[in-house]
């Protein structure tokens, strides 16, 4: 399958050699409620994020990363998610997440993790109740201290369009060769804008924006994918 080039990607992304002994191996976290609710307002309700591809991808444009093994006793791809017991299609959807992509998935009821539309927050063009912001948390300090217990022996990729994530693996760049360094997968119009700050900082993770692969990760021609008023971000 033929994806476009990124414009933002690393140059030194795929100079890296993931095949040298002592290569770390790679780790995938994602913040799949993120990823679901940015995935589904990028495509307007027309098309859905195909998750095959989307391993397709990260396997193509990440240096070393494998599709999760059927069988392993440290998970390699892990996505935190917010899902209702009684939810027969997200059910059905983890159930695929966890049967045919092996990863390993942990669920959290949505009044645990407090996952919301963005657009209850921000409206469609970044305006509406600000008395709800308070209640948009996520699975940041979970990935948080995963990046922290796995970034000595693993290489890692966090899916994921949170800021408050830019801390924890700019920190861990500093004590990483270049070639080691985080990766930040996400929508670039869907990341918090503050993102395009932090990666003019040499430690920043270096970004996969998905934007480049809209047309294969949601089966559509470009033009038909949504695109945000004037760029607004949806976070």
């Amino acid at each position: 399958m033929a994806y476009s080039a990124s414009s933002l990607r690393q140059s030194d992304a795929r100079s890296s050699n993931s095949s040298a002994p002592d290569a770390k191996s790679v780790v995938v976290l994602i913040d799949g409620s993120s990823l679901f609710l940015a995935a589904r307002a990028l495509a307007d309700g027309s098309a859905r994020l195909n998750y095959r591809t989307l391993v397709e991808v990260l396997c193509q444009e990440v240096p070393g990363l494998k599709p999760a093994p059927q069988i392993t006793r440290t998970p390699s791809w892990v996505m935190w998610t917010a899902a209702a017991a009684d939810n027969e299609g997200q059910q059905k959807f983890l159930d695929f997440a966890e049967r045919d992509l092996h990863w390993e998935v942990r669920r959290f009821s949505p009044s645990l993790a407090f996952s919301i539309e963005p657009s209850a927050v921000f409206g469609v063009a970044g305006v509406g109740d600000s008395t709800k912001t308070s209640r948009l948390i996520r699975f940041d300090a979970s990935i948080a201290f995963a990046i922290g217990r796995l970034s000595e022996e693993h290489r890692v990729v966090v899916v994921s369009d949170s800021f408050p994530l830019s801390e924890p693996m700019l920190r861990v760049n500093e004590h990483q060769k270049s070639n080691d360094h985080c990766t930040l997968a996400f929508f670039g119009r869907a990341i918090d804008a503050r993102w395009y700050v932090a990666f003019k900082n040499p430690h920043a993770p270096r970004f996969l924006n998905l934007d480049d692969f809209e047309t294969d990760l949601f089966g559509l021609p470009r033009k038909e994918v949504a695109r945000t008023s004037k760029g607004a971000k949806l976070y």
